[in-house]
């Protein structure tokens, strides 16, 4: 029995999704001699075809990821507005000595980590600002 373009279509499509030479057969209703057969014939199309799939995936996680990255920067910025509000009307005398004691020490880390970075993207670009300023004449 002669198959369509159509069945081997589609046995290369399922083929770069992963599914394997019995599945297909079961899903498809052609034998596993044949299927196996098509995959040395059709091989470079498969592999295209597992490229583009694995490139819809990328895509489809670089959108996920993006997604996800947009809703923790959402959820910072309104922790941190919170974490505002209640600094501003915190009542830190209740607070018992040693924990006061530890909370600014950690503020102070916290704070120097924050500043040091800042100081070493400001040193980078400071260097390379006088690299690209030394520039020298030639006649």
């Amino acid at each position: 029995m002669t198959k369509t373009t159509e069945e081997v279509e589609q046995f290369i499509e399922l083929r770069a999704k992963g599914f394997s030479f019995d599945k297909i057969a079961e899903q498809t209703g052609t034998s596993k001699p044949t299927l196996l057969k098509w995959n040395e014939t059709y091989l470079e199309h498969i592999e295209e075809a597992q490229f583009y799939e694995l490139q819809n995936l990328l895509f489809q996680y670089g959108v996920m990821r993006r997604n996800r990255v947009e809703v923790i920067s959402e959820m910072l910025g309104s922790a941190l507005l919170e974490l505002k509000q209640r600094a501003g009307t915190a009542d830190f005398h209740k607070m018992d000595t040693d924990k006061l004691l530890n909370f600014i020490l950690t503020l102070e880390q916290r704070l120097e980590k924050e500043t040091d970075l800042r100081r070493l993207e400001h040193s980078e670009s400071t260097k390379l600002k006088y690299l690209l300023g030394s520039t020298i004449e030639v006649d």
